[in-house]
């Protein structure tokens, strides 16, 4: 992911600054047909010298019909890559299936802004942030709970249970001031660190951005969502309010230590005192022997055929099954990672195959097996699977492994019960040991 702050140079030349160094803020919604209206008639009437969009130069990319941006084999190694296309495409669902109530393309105030610029001789800047850092920072400020809920929102969708909103409203009032500001709370309300990466940090960075082109003298019109003009119009009326930009860039540092996280440390911490009990208690090698091959095989199989019920191909899914055992006592990797990475070196997947998803999940008339068909087409679904079930598959079979595996291996030392007991003679065996050390 770019750490880079995009620049504001128009993909178009611009006419020089007239001196003026004012910006005018049009707040619009992303699917509605009275915002491309007064998008057009604003630009047409103010004449800016720059038209600013809120966007970046991958969305303007993929507006004009250009190639979207591949997902690279080594990003997914970062962790959660996926999951952040995740979040993406939730947001662009949502964004989708209102472009569908209000029968006009989503984007589509945008790409009147940029038309009507075009058309007039204006120079377009694109002054939004990266959308993938805005995606990262998003998804690692969410708490876990959140994460579940809206993941968990999705696919209510994808299956036809999120049901159709009650209230009735006019489009007008999704750029209604008090409206959208309910809106905002609600979100907030929903996720307070997600709301900050999502709205209050772009407000800054496009108004660090509008600022600059102010005090170059360039007369501006800016066509932004209408949830983000408050916020910029602030920061534009005191600009000594604004956080740095350095505070605004690069991917959101990871948190060492989550509730998930401390989970995996604790059984990663288990898993090697278990077998260092079972040492020190004089356990023989053949038994331990055993007990590790029980541990690979039992991780790998069951990663290895969720892996392939997604659709994996046989490496993938070999790679995914031969690494479980390690990752699924390492809560820093995991396995649907590897096998995933396996299906990038053989599979193309980019941001485009979230617009693919969702023409497919707007299809009402389809039935639902039939979709999921559909989707497993789409190459960004198909790898999501994969990276999801491998890992459900390694978690599932480390939950299970004492429930089922070690009681079939334990007779041989006394069951259940003797494997308890060697744990308790490790533990007097370390005890003394360490006694004897201090001692």
């Amino acid at each position: 992911m770019s750490d880079e702050a995009e620049s504001a140079t128009p993909p178009q030349a611009s006419h020089p600054p007239s001196g003026e160094g004012r910006v005018q803020v049009v707040g619009t919604a992303h699917v509605s047909a009275d915002s491309v209206e007064e998008v057009e008639r604003t630009i047409e009437e103010e004449r800016p010298d720059i038209v600013a969009v809120e966007l970046d130069e991958g969305r303007y990319q993929q507006m004009q019909g250009e190639a979207g941006q591949d997902l690279e084999a080594r990003d997914l190694l970062r962790g959660n890559t996926v999951f952040q296309f995740l979040a993406y495409w939730m947001l662009s669902y949502v964004q989708a299936r209102l472009g569908e109530r209000f029968d006009i393309q989503p984007g589509a105030d945008m790409k009147a802004a940029i038309d009507t610029a075009e058309e007039l001789g204006i120079g377009v800047a694109l002054v939004d942030r990266n959308i993938q850092v805005t995606i990262q920072r998003f998804w690692a400020r969410m708490t876990f709970i959140e994460k579940v809920k809206m993941v968990g929102s999705l696919f209510l969708g994808l299956f036809g249970f999120g049901g159709e909103p009650q209230e009735e409203f006019d489009m007008e009032d999704i750029t209604d001031a008090d409206v959208v500001t309910a809106m905002i709370e609600e979100f907030r309300r929903f996720s307070p660190g997600g709301a900050e990466a999502l709205i209050d940090e772009r407000d800054a960075f496009i108004a660090h951005k509008l600022l600059a082109l102010r005090e170059q003298g360039y007369h501006v019109v800016a066509t932004v969502g209408a949830g983000h003009r408050e916020g910029i119009e602030g920061y534009l009326e005191n600009p000594e309010t604004l956080p740095p930009m350095e505070s605004l860039v690069g991917t959101h540092s990871k948190r060492w230590f989550s509730p998930v996280k401390l989970l995996g440390y604790l059984f990663t911490v288990g898993f090697l005192v278990f077998f260092f009990l079972l040492i020190m208690a004089g356990v023989n090698d053949t038994f331990l022997l055993k007990l590790f091959g029980a541990w690979f095989l039992f991780n790998g199989i069951l990663a290895f055929s969720l892996a392939k019920i997604a659709g994996a191909r046989w490496t993938s899914a070999g790679v995914g099954g031969a690494v479980a055992w390690l990752t699924s006592v390492n809560p820093l990797l995991a396995p649907g990672w590897f096998a995933g990475y396996m299906e990038l070196r053989h599979r193309s997947v980019d941001i485009g195959d979230i617009g693919k998803l969702n023409e497919i999940m707007s299809d009402e008339e389809t039935p639902i097996r039939d979709l999921i068909g559909q989707m497993f087409d789409v190459p960004l679904f198909r790898l999501i699977m994969v990276v999801a079930l491998t890992n459900i598959g390694s978690m599932i079979a480390s939950f299970l492994f004492p429930f089922t595996v070690l009681p079939w291996l334990a007779p041989e030392i006394g069951g259940v019960s003797g494997v308890l007991d060697q744990l308790i003679a490790g533990a007097e065996n370390s005890a003394e040991l360490i006694w004897e050390l201090v001692t």
